[in-house]
């Protein structure tokens, strides 16, 4: 007799989850026409109500036909817990995000003013990382190159510390041996992100003279736009002028008047293979190659394509979205 009883109580309770687990997935369906919606709830409500009675029999009866409804329109419907389904739903997005982020496409953020005024501080824009090859993930090592950057093109790189401190400490040497008056390279030489104009390719020779850059005894073409006031210094104005390096033409800023004789010489510099020479736009406001040396190609992480977001940080008195800058391209 105790027997009987266990066995019509797992009978009963295979019943109740029969009863729950298939109302999850009729409220759960979305595809499904009306008249099988509401017989599937008609027969759950009389099994509720068997299960109640204790009727064993009955409730046999209409486990099957609540089995065989399940099975004929409700199949596919998932009878996850509610909790799970988001945890899945947004462990699946992460690991996408990691796979583009790792892969494809990182999103990056202009800290300063060093590229003015192609970017500006407050610029958010997506980095193309597949543009040069595949990489090993949150590494340096590329499994396949499939280009390597142009001229004129705008990369962000990881900044390439322990060359850069090698590189400035043997231009103090040497300074220092010749009696030479240098600019001192001041910078910080955390492993952090660049973004910079490539000028220099491999086995090309940089040189600068005055506020000019020459390239392979060539100076860069300029072209003068206009004069206005310099956006974070009050009462100083900026010059800016149309460059172009091969057929790529952007804009370029100086603090100085044309013909001023700057005292920012450096080189001729021939670029090492597999190493390039980036510089910012905003010419005397940027820590570039002029400073701390050439960018190896495992350190650049990809080309940077587009703005996807531009805020004003309150540097010129404003605060707000930019919103003619939403979806610019970065030339």
């Amino acid at each position: 007799m105790s027997e009987e009883k266990d066995k019509s109580g797992e009978e009963f309770e295979a019943a109740r989850q029969l009863v729950e687990q298939t109302q999850l997935r009729l409220d759960r369906a979305r595809k499904i026409a009306d008249e099988a919606r509401y017989r599937i709830q008609e027969e759950l409500n009389a099994l509720r109500q068997g299960i109640e009675r204790g009727d064993e029999d009955y409730v046999d009866e209409v486990s099957e036909t609540v089995e065989g409804l399940a099975e004929e329109h409700l199949a596919g419907v998932s009878v996850k817990p509610v909790w799970r389904e988001y945890a899945e739903t947004i462990g699946l997005a992460i690991l996408c995000a990691l796979v583009l982020r790792a892969f494809f496409f990182e999103a990056f953020k202009i800290p300063s003013g060093s590229m003015e005024p192609t970017l500006i501080s407050g610029d958010h824009l997506f980095v193309n990382k597949l543009r040069y090859g595949v990489r090993i993930p949150f590494t340096t090592h590329f499994v396949a190159r499939f280009a390597d950057p142009a001229h004129g093109e705008v990369v962000v790189f990881r900044f390439p510390s322990d060359e850069a401190r090698a590189y400035v400490n043997e231009q103090r040497e040497q300074a220092l041996a010749s009696g030479e008056q240098r600019a001192e390279c001041i910078l910080s030489f955390d492993e952090k992100d660049f973004i910079k104009r490539i000028i220099g390719l491999p086995g090309d020779v940089v040189e600068g003279r005055g506020a000019e850059i020459y390239l392979n005894g060539e100076p860069l073409e300029r072209t003068p736009i206009r004069r206005a006031p310099a956006p974070e210094r009050t009462g100083q104005t900026a010059y800016y002028y149309t460059e172009t390096i091969g057929d790529r033409e952007y804009k370029v800023r100086e603090d100085n008047p044309p013909g001023y004789d700057s005292d920012r010489d450096f080189g001729p510099i021939t670029v090492a293979d597999d190493h390039f020479f980036a510089v910012g736009d905003n010419r005397d406001n940027s820590a570039d190659s002029r400073c701390w040396g050439q960018v190896p190609m495992e350190y650049i992480k990809g080309r940077a394509m587009v703005l996807w977001l531009s805020i004003e940080d309150g540097r010129t008195g404003e605060a707000g979205l930019r919103w003619e800058r939403f979806g610019m391209r970065v030339e």
